[in-house]
């Protein structure tokens, strides 16, 4: 597979897509994933971090404030990723070596989408997959909450400015 996205048709259970479908890897709801076959436990707080347990007893763990951070140092098990954002919405992942082994973006429809492009085939393993997929995911919509807030105070504040030069 080249790439992951996201059906958002149930809005409670989001499905994580091979590329565009049809074949569904995962579905995930606030607190659980249903992981080939097995269910994960999900804790996600935008100012501490994420993690996911999963049924054999290893831990995805990515610390940090999803909000404002821009490294994301995560761990799978025994093995180590990290997330850079490269800029403004570019983000991508290296493994453990320092390798780039994906990126994701929230530019044009990448928060609705939350595709996460592999380079080339992956080999990763599935439950690497579907946590780096959720974690992308995870990262684009606390960031499109802090976006937004800055794009209402700017209209706000241009609004106030038009509004008494109208006036004056």
């Amino acid at each position: 597979m080249h790439y992951t996205s996201w059906d958002r048709t149930d809005t409670d259970a989001p499905a994580l897509l091979a590329e565009a479908g049809p074949t569904v890897i995962a579905r995930f709801t606030t607190d659980t994933a249903a992981v080939d076959g097995k269910v994960w436990g999900l804790s996600f707080d935008k100012e501490k971090g994420a993690k996911a347990t999963l049924p054999d007893g290893r831990v995805l763990d990515a610390p940090g404030n999803f909000g404002r951070d821009k490294t994301f140092r995560v761990s799978l098990g025994e093995g180590f990723f990290t997330l850079l954002n490269e800029s403004s919405t570019n983000w991508v992942i290296e493994d453990e070596t320092g390798e780039k082994i994906a990126q994701f973006s929230g530019g044009g429809n990448g928060v609705r989408k939350a595709i996460l492009e592999f380079e080339g085939e992956t080999d990763l393993p599935i439950e690497a997959v579907a946590g780096l997929s959720w974690l992308a995911r995870l990262v684009l919509e606390s960031r499109l909450g802090r976006s937004s807030l800055v794009l209402i105070g700017t209209l706000a504040a241009m609004s106030v400015v038009a509004v008494l030069a109208f006036i004056f």
